[in-house]
C-alpha cells in the first residue's frame, strides 16, 4: 500500500483535473439558471472524473490494474439487475409520497403519468433505453468517483467516511450550476445553500448505492448503468406525476424545493442506508477471514 503522503498526492493531483475543466465549463458558458449554455461542452462534463483518472494514473505510473474495467465476478447479473431495478422505482415511489403528503387538488389516477398509462409506459421505456445507449456517458463519472476516488480515500480513512467524503467532492463538482439553481431551482428559502446541502445529502446517499454495486461485483459499469438511468429516468417519469392530465401543476402543499425532498429523498436515504450497513457488514466478515 503507498504511503500516506503518496495517496494525498494522488487525490490532489485527480481533484484538480477533475474539477478545473468542470468549474471552467461551468461558469464561463453558464446560462445563469443551472445549465450550460454550450451544448456540446455541457456534453463533456460527465467525462472529466474519466479522463483525470486515467491522466493520474498515467502521471504517478500507477497503471490500471485495480481501474475495474471487468463485467464483474461471477454472480453479477443480480447487481446489474438492481442498477436498472433502483432508478425505475424510484420516481413511483416517490410519485406514490407526492401524492399522499404534499399534492392538494388531485390524486394519482388525475396525474399526466396516470391519466394515459400507455404514453407513461411509452415515456418510461424510452428513458430506460436512452440510460442503457449512453451508459458509456454515465462512465465517464463512475471510473473517476467510484473507480479512483473512494478507493483512493479508503487508503486512508475507512470505507464508510470514504464514501461520505466522495459524496461530499461530488455534489461540491456541480458547485458552480447549482449556485444558479441546478436541480433545485431557486424558488427556497436559503438560495443556493438550501441547493448545496441538498445535493450534498442526495450524494452521499447515491454514493453508498453506487460504491455498494462496484464493490459486490469488482466492476464500475453497473454503478455507471445505474447512474445515467437514474438521470433519465428519474425527471421523465416523476415529473408527468407532478402534473395534471391537462399539463397544469398540481397545488402543493409547499414549495416545489421541498416537494422534492419530501418526495424523492425518503428512498435515496433509505437504499443509501442499507448499502453502507450492507458494506459495513462485508467489510467486517472479510476482515474476520
Amino acid at each position: 500500500m503507498p504511503s500516506k503522503k503518496k495517496t494525498l498526492l494522488r487525490i490532489f493531483i485527480y481533484l484538480v483535473l477533475a474539477f478545473a475543466p468542470a468549474f471552467a465549463i461551468e461558469l464561463i458558458f453558464s446560462d445563469k439558471n443551472g445549465g450550460v449554455n454550450n451544448l456540446f461542452l455541457g456534453a463533456t462534463l460527465m467525462l472529466y472524473p474519466a479522463i483525470a483518472s486515467v491522466i493520474t494514473r498515467l502521471v504517478t505510473k500507477e497503471g490500471f490494474r485495480d481501474a475495474m474495467l471487468g463485467f464483474g465476478k461471477r454472480g453479477s447479473g443480480k447487481y446489474y439487475a438492481a442498477a436498472v431495478i433502483y432508478p425505475v422505482v424510484l420516481p413511483f415511489v416517490s410519485a406514490l409520497i407526492l401524492h399522499l403528503f404534499i399534492v392538494e387538488n388531485g390524486r394519482i389516477s388525475d396525474s399526466a403519468f396516470g391519466s394515459d398509462i400507455v404514453m407513461g409506459a411509452a415515456s418510461l421505456l424510452i428513458a430506460v433505453i436512452s440510460g442503457i445507449a449512453t451508459a458509456f456517458h454515465g462512465l465517464g463519472e463512475e471510473l473517476g468517483w467510484r473507480g479512483y476516488l473512494t478507493p483512493r480515500l479508503e487508503q486512508l480513512v475507512p470505507t464508510p467516511a470514504a464514501i461520505v467524503v466522495t459524496g461530499v467532492i461530488w455534489a461540491l463538482w456541480h458547485g458552480p450550476l447549482l449556485a444558479y439553481g441546478y436541480n433545485f431551482g431557486r424558488d427556497y428559502d436559503f438560495f443556493p445553500y438550501g441547493g448545496f446541502i441538498a445535493m450534498i445529502v442526495m450524494c452521499i446517499f447515491w454514493s453508498a448505492v453506487l460504491t455498494w454495486l462496484t464493490k459486490r461485483t469488482g466492476s464500475v459499469y453497473p454503478a455507471a448503468l445505474c447512474h445515467m438511468l437514474i438521470d433519465t429516468v428519474l425527471t421523465t417519469v416523476f415529473m408527468p406525476f407532478a402534473y395534471n392530465a391537462d399539463g397544469e401543476k398540481f397545488t402543493y402543499r409547499t414549495n416545489e424545493f421541498w416537494m422534492l425532498i419530501i418526495s424523492v429523498f425518503p428512498m435515496i436515504i433509505v437504499c443509501g442506508a442499507v448499502c453502507m450497513v450492507l458494506i459495513c457488514k462485508k467489510g467486517k466478515s472479510s476482515a474476520k477471514v
